[in-house]
């Protein structure tokens, strides 16, 4: 019987309309500038080294050299700032219409809650600007807990996080890879397709709802 259902966060519980590149172009468009040099602007900046960031020291110090890679190759280095205060990811992301319903229904029948997100420190913050951190007993983001979907060391530690066994937990994730790893445990692992069908009518074909 499972007694706790584990989520994902991006693509699952919330996400972002705009994506991070149309952020920078929409920024540097205000400005005046072409859209082929912020594309290569952004193609520069990608190419730096993105290191296994386990804080936000770490987050925060990463993003601030990638704005600045793409605000000195548009020759402004002082739109840095700028571009790093309004296109970082956690201040865009927005909760799909039945997570809030889904949620409650989940809580009401006694379900315990979990997070298994691949994901940078500040992913937190999102369940607070959300209003979603009170649904669950565990958030856990591979930046802090340095494992990774779809290894089995990130499923193994968020089991022992809530002491339960593996056939007793399920798990949703929009990424086949990362259904793949929980189901190698032994976990019951659930692929949401968003173009097919949202996270309310996958629960509820699957008796969970």
């Amino acid at each position: 019987m499972e007694r706790v259902i584990f989520l994902d966060a991006g693509g699952v519980l919330f996400d972002t309309v705009k994506k991070g590149e149309d952020r920078v172009h929409h920024i540097l468009a205000e400005r005046g500038f072409e859209r082929q040099d912020v594309q290569t602007a952004i193609g520069k900046a990608k190419m730096l080294e993105l290191p296994f960031i386990t804080n936000w020291e770490e987050e925060e110090r990463y993003f601030k050299r990638y704005y600045e890679v793409i605000a000195d190759e548009m020759g402004a280095r002082e739109l840095a700032p700028e571009l790093f205060y309004f296109c970082h990811y956690a201040r865009h992301c927005e909760m799909f219409m039945e997570v809030k319903a889904v949620l409650e229904k989940l809580k009401a029948k006694h379900y315990r809650l979990g997070v298994i997100s691949n994901a940078v420190p500040s992913m937190d913050w999102v369940f607070d600007q959300l209003g979603l951190r009170k649904y669950f007993e565990r958030i856990i983001l591979s930046s802090t807990v340095n494992k990774v979907k779809p290894s089995e060391a990130i499923y193994r530690y968020a089991l022992e996080e809530m002491n339960i066994r593996a056939e007793e937990a399920v798990f949703v994730d929009d990424l086949i890879e990362n259904i793949q790893g929980a189901e190698r445990i032994g976990m019951k692992a659930l692929h949401l397709q968003r173009k097919k069908q949202d996270l309310w009518e996958l629960l509820k074909e699957e008796g969970l709802i």
